[in-house]
């Protein structure tokens, strides 16, 4: 992620993803160390050494929630889950390297040391090989903050966002995160701590812990605005303002990216917060990151390195047959025509949510990245609202913004995705995102732009089994939607609601435009209203219905 091009404000700028990864394996074979390689990844031969660590006891090494997540969805324990050898990690650290993570998943850790040093490493009998990691050092100084305040729902400005999934019934329906524990990966959280739409996740001990994999340095609250942007979109909850989807679900905030370079280091700190995140017992993963180009040249990735087989890629597969729903953003490359448009590593993974953009009228976004990936499989799986959206505007105290990009779109779709797995709690990570990917507008016929759609809460919560209400309606919806200006649909969804229903209809200044009371029933489920001469332009249609309110926005041109 190259921030180095992008000021901090908001409204007229958008997250240019470029960044890093690691290369196949066999490419790691093949470099050398050289004196401006400071930092590199080694690869152990084997997970001995007189490692205290037993599958049979995996609470030793794995969080009560993390054993209980594997065990809900029938996932058994493997050597992957094992920790690295405290005693090969002893040796090293005592040959002179500093060791800043291990990778259990590969079997290897992170360490920084000379070539002196790094010429003794290799020679060990525990270690396979080693990768140099061009890298720039970190320096940030640090201090730990609280934050103060409580508030009360009111959806404000974010409300489109929300209602295109429909999270306002969620919220309705009493699903609002709980109980489920999200890691956000990203380039930091700046000011986190300070602004007024994070203040319950204080006040409530919703923030589990922080880890900067990237400066250690324990802080994660100075760094960059980026990752506070991103959390406001899932845990943000600022009346009248902004709220998130998932605003009471507990987080891990990991820092991994850092924003002032491009260069592999990063990716291997990214699989680290993946590690991380699977062993303090994460249920999903926030990941509004992508990789492309690298600072040093000719390395960067093409269309044929999109297969899911690079590192971080494979990565993001393994943390998905862990049982964690990873979300990661499509990236904005959708304009570049230099990289083809294409998705950004790790969103061409297999079996995670890569997530792509519309815009507030539910229109594709062409910045957002596309598919299909380099072995024909069709991304970004689901798209919500990246262009326009609201955020968090970290530099003030309270105060929002709007900017775009699938950095935003990801953490929207998270919040979606938080709540309904609260809801259907018995679900494997598998059967939440394939309901997702089900309850998709454009389902019957998936693509490479936005993949199966906007997804909904209402048809994923049914196709999860819940029943519809048939006393009043579950769900309305609104179209066509933009709409020409002659007719307007009001269907019930999933229901078989009989009663009155009374709408109006008011524009954007909030004048009323028309009002009219209509009647459904078990024969006649959609209604379709003749519209008055209307100028082109945003309208809200409020409808009143089983002692239930419904607003939606329709756009007519």
């Amino acid at each position: 992620m190259d921030t180095r091009k992008h000021s901090p404000s908001f409204s007229t700028t958008r997250i240019n993803f470029r960044a890093i990864c690691l290369v196949l394996f066999s490419v790691f074979l093949g470099f050398q160390a050289s004196a401006q390689n400071k930092k590199y990844i080694i690869f152990f031969k084997n997970k001995a050494g007189g490692n205290p660590y037993s599958l049979t006891n995996p609470s030793s090494f794995l969080s009560a929630k993390s054993i209980q997540r594997r065990v809900h969805q029938n996932l058994p324990l493997d050597s992957t889950d094992l920790p690295v050898s405290p005693a090969y990690i002893n040796t090293i650290k005592q040959a002179g390297a500093l060791v800043l993570n291990p990778l259990k998943w590969i079997n290897a850790a992170i360490i920084e040391c000379s070539g002196e040093v790094l010429n003794q490493i290799v020679d060990f009998p525990f270690v396979e090989n080693s990768q140099p990691l061009n890298s720039k050092l970190p320096s940030s100084v640090v201090k730990k903050l609280k934050a103060n305040g409580t508030q009360s729902l009111d959806y404000g400005s974010s409300g489109n966002q929300n209602l295109m999934l429909g999270i306002d019934s969620m919220h309705s329906w009493g699903f609002h995160g709980e109980g489920m524990t999200i890691a956000v990966m990203d380039a930091g959280f700046q000011n986190v701590h300070t602004h007024a739409a994070f203040s319950h996740l204080f006040q409530n001990n919703k923030i589990l812990g922080v880890r900067d994999i990237v400066a250690n340095d324990g802080d994660v609250y100075q760094d960059h605005w980026h990752g506070g942007a991103v959390l406001s979109n899932i845990a943000g909850f600022l009346p009248g303002s902004i709220i998130g989807g998932a605003y009471n679900a507990s987080y891990f905030l990991i820092r991994t990216e850092d924003a002032n370079t491009e260069f592999e280091v990063e990716c291997a700190y990214w699989v680290a917060g993946l590690e991380l995140a699977d062993s303090i017992g994460a249920d999903l993963v926030n990941s509004s990151l992508g990789y492309t180009t690298f600072d040093p040249p000719g390395i960067s990735f093409t269309y044929s390195s999109l297969d899911g087989q690079s590192f971080s890629s494979k990565a993001a597969s393994m943390a998905a047959a862990k049982g964690m729903v990873v979300l990661n953003s499509a990236g904005n490359e959708g304009n570049n025509s230099s990289w083809g448009g294409w998705i950004a590593v790790p969103s061409d993974a297999e079996n995670i949510l890569t997530v792509g953009s519309v815009g507030p009228t539910e229109l594709y976004s062409t910045f957002s990245g596309k598919g299909p990936t380099a072995d024909g499989r069709i991304k970004p799986d689901l798209v919500a609202q990246g262009g326009s959206a609201v955020i968090a505007d970290v530099f003030t105290a309270s105060g929002i913004t709007t900017n775009g990009g699938t950095s935003f779109s990801c953490p929207i779709m998270c919040g979606l995705a938080a709540g309904f797995w609260q809801a259907h709690p018995d679900l494997t990570a598998t059967q939440v995102m394939a309901h997702l990917k089900n309850s998709g507008s454009n389902k019957d016929n998936p693509n490479n732009l936005i993949g199966w759609g906007i997804p909904g809460f209402v048809k994923a919560h049914i196709l999860a089994g819940a029943k519809p209400i048939l006393t009043f309606p579950f769900d309305l919806h609104i179209f066509p939607n933009p709409n020409s200006g002659k007719i307007m649909y009001i269907e019930l969804l999933e229901s078989t609601a009989i009663g009155d229903a009374q709408y109006k209809i008011t524009d954007s200044k909030g004048a009323l435009v028309m009002e009219d009371t209509i009647h459904f029933n078990l024969d006649s489920q959609r209604i379709g209203i003749e519209l008055p001469k209307m100028r082109a332009g945003m309208y809200f249609v409020q409808i009143e219905m089983g002692g239930r309110s419904f607003s939606r926005k329709m756009v007519l041109h």
